[in-house]
């Protein structure tokens, strides 16, 4: 099971890749891509068989992340150019991040898609179940355990862990620390006035 997408400047896009070059011509240093253009937070849309769809933005790792954890995206000027840069979700209070979950593996400074729309696969503790609200719990885990100023605002449980996605030969089975959680352009609460 994979997200994949179709853009008319992209092409098919596997939203799985982890692209090590950064925006512009996807892999063509090692011959690989396709010449297909990607630009810094660009917005795509995609499907998946047992998710439904989604959407996607392209930024830089700034941490290491893991497929599931749900990140911060911080932007930085580098020679006049703005790039947005997600790392785990650290749950400062009230703070208003812009959030989204990693679908791959990414190092530091290895490009890749982050969902912030659709039923996206996260890591979790606890015990959630549909329609639970989503908090912090730790750094780029979410719960349903309620934590003050920390509520992933634009998201909602979707599923219990542990649950099959799927069937057949294309059938996972979530572990005990992963759920589905439904985003729409998620952010950390901000400030309570």
């Amino acid at each position: 099971m994979a997200f994949t997408a179709f853009d008319p400047i992209l092409g098919v896009v596997n939203l799985t890749d982890v692209d090590t070059v950064g925006p512009g011509p996807l892999n063509l240093v090692n011959g690989s891509g396709a010449g297909r253009q990607s630009f810094y937070f660009e917005k795509i849309r995609g499907n998946d068989a047992a998710l439904g769809g989604g959407e996607f933005v392209y930024a830089q790792a700034g941490a290491a992340l893991t497929p599931g954890a749900v990140v911060q995206f911080t932007q930085s000027l580098s020679n006049g150019v703005i790039v947005d840069s997600a790392a785990l979700w650290t749950g400062t209070a009230n703070s208003g991040d812009i959030l989204g979950v990693a679908l791959a593996a990414l190092a530091i400074g290895q490009w890749g898609w982050f969902q912030v729309g659709g039923h996206a696969v996260v890591n979790c503790s606890g015990a959630p179940v549909a329609g639970n609200p989503v908090y912090w719990q730790a750094n780029g885990v979410v719960s349903p355990t309620a934590v003050a100023g920390k509520q992933m605002e634009g998201a909602k449980f979707s599923t219990a862990p542990a649950i099959t996605l799927g069937s057949g030969s294309t059938a996972r089975t979530l572990s005990a620390t992963q759920a589905v959680v439904l985003l729409n352009s998620p952010t950390a609460q901000g400030a309570i006035t």
